[in-house]
């Protein structure tokens, strides 16, 4: 039989990794919600026509909500990264997938800016 724990220097190793995830979350997310609440009116906008430029500036709701649900699951993939540390199993994949959603919330919230 396995034990059901990981080792003292893989422990070692995940608490490490997880601090790291929790100092950087305390910058990125709370600056990431001021950002989706800066946003916020383009939610529920259905774009609108620029009388300056002639043209028409399209419907950013998908990309708001979308950055909205990258941070909801980064936020869930941090929770996640720090309470799993002492499980044996895959527990590599939280903060894999937490960068991963950090890259994606970044990408549409520039989206969101640039009125895309």
């Amino acid at each position: 039989m396995t034990d059901s724990r990981p080792s003292a220097p893989d422990h070692r190793r995940r608490t490490a990794i997880s601090a790291v995830l929790v100092i950087a979350a305390v910058v990125i997310l709370p600056w990431f919600a001021f950002v989706l609440a800066w946003y916020s009116p383009q939610a529920t906008s259905r774009g609108y026509w620029d009388a300056d430029f002639g043209r028409h500036i399209p419907d950013t709701r998908v990309w708001w909500w979308s950055a909205a649900a990258c941070w909801a699951l980064t936020l869930g993939s941090l929770v996640l990264c720090f309470n799993r540390r002492k499980a044996a199993g895959r527990w590599w994949i939280w903060p894999v997938s937490r960068v991963a959603f950090i890259i994606t919330a970044f990408v549409t919230l520039q989206r969101v800016g640039a009125g895309v």
